[in-house]
Formats: C-alpha cells, structure tokens, sequence
C-alpha cells in the first residue's frame, strides 16, 4: 500500500537517480563513482546533523532543569 511517506520517498529517489546520472553525463565521472561520493556525503551530513540535534537536546534540557532549580529566571 502506498502511503505519503513512501511516495515522497519514491520522488526522491527518482530525483536522485536523474541527477547522479546527469552529473554523470557531463562531469565524465562513472555514475557508480558519483553514487558513491554521495551516498558518503550524505552519511556524513546526516551524522553531522544528529549530532547537533543531540547537542541541542542536551542544552535545551540543562537550560529547563537549571530553571526548574532555580538557577536561571527569565
């Protein structure tokens, strides 16, 4: 069964097949090897991202906990 996730997922992936295949087409690059370089870059993004996402909620909770104790008054 097709569910909006899915869809857009489906999209997507259209989109990025197109695109490593055009980038492919006129950088001369293999599009195995643009594949690869992306799906690295990608990886590393996304990590980047969960990691300031985890140092957001870390700093958001220390904030609310020092206000809860008092330390900190807006």
């Amino acid at each position: 069964m097709w569910t909006p996730a899915s869809v857009w997922l489906h999209a997507a992936s259209i989109v990025a097949c197109r695109g490593i295949a055009t980038l492919a087409r006129h950088s001369g690059v293999p599009a195995v090897v643009v594949a690869a370089i992306t799906l690295v870059l990608a990886f590393r993004l996304a990590r980047r991202a969960a990691h300031l996402t985890l140092e957001i909620a870390l700093a958001l909770a220390l904030v609310l906990a020092a206000t809860r104790a008092g330390w900190l008054r807006f």
